[in-house]
C-alpha cells in the first residue's frame, strides 16, 4: 500500500534532482564560457607559466584548453540525462530510471568532485560540493520506497 506520503517524498526527490541535472547543464555551460578563468586557477601561476607554456608547446597548450572545454559539454550532456530521467522518473514513478539516475549521478558527481579537488580549484569545488549535495539529497529523499521489496508500481 502506497501513501500520499510517499508519493509526495518520490515527486520531491525527483523534482530535487530534476533541478539538479538543469545546474549540472548550468554548470556545464559555465566550465564552456568561462574555461579561461578556471584555466588560470587550475595553473595557478599562470602569469608566469602559461606564456613560456603556449610558447614552448602550443599543441599541448591547446590541448588543455580544448579538454576543459570537452569537460564542461560533458557535464552538460550528463545533467540533460538527468533532467530526462528525473522528469521520467516524475511521469511514471519507474523503479529501474530511480537506479539508473542514481548510478550515473553518484558516479558522475563523485568523480567530478575528486577531479577537482586534485585540481585544487576552490572555484570547481564549490560547484561540484553543491551538485553532489544537491543530488544525494533527492536521492536520499524516496530511498526507503524504491529499496523495499514490495514495490508498487501505480498511484
Amino acid at each position: 500500500m502506497i501513501t500520499i506520503k510517499t508519493i509526495e517524498r518520490i515527486r520531491r526527490g525527483g523534482r530535487i534532482t530534476y533541478f539538479n541535472g538543469i545546474y549540472a547543464m548550468i554548470t556545464g555551460f559555465l566550465y564552456v564560457v568561462f574555461f579561461w578563468f578556471i584555466l588560470n586557477t587550475d595553473f595557478h601561476a599562470i602569469k608566469a607559466v602559461w606564456p613560456v607554456f603556449v610558447k614552448y608547446n602550443p599543441e599541448i597548450s591547446s590541448l588543455f584548453m580544448r579538454l576543459l572545454v570537452i569537460k564542461g559539454i560533458f557535464i552538460l550532456s550528463i545533467g540533460l540525462i538527468m533532467v530526462y530521467l528525473s522528469s521520467y522518473i516524475l511521469k511514471k514513478k519507474d523503479k529501474y530510471a530511480w537506479y539508473v539516475l542514481f548510478i550515473i549521478g553518484i558516479l558522475f558527481w563523485g568523480s567530478l568532485l575528486v577531479i577537482e579537488i586534485l585540481n585544487r580549484n576552490l572555484y570547481t569545488i564549490t560547484l561540484a560540493s553543491i551538485g553532489w549535495l544537491m543530488f544525494l539529497i533527492g536521492m536520499l529523499i524516496p530511498i526507503k520506497y524504491y529499496l523495499k521489496n514490495d514495490y508498487d508500481e501505480d498511484y
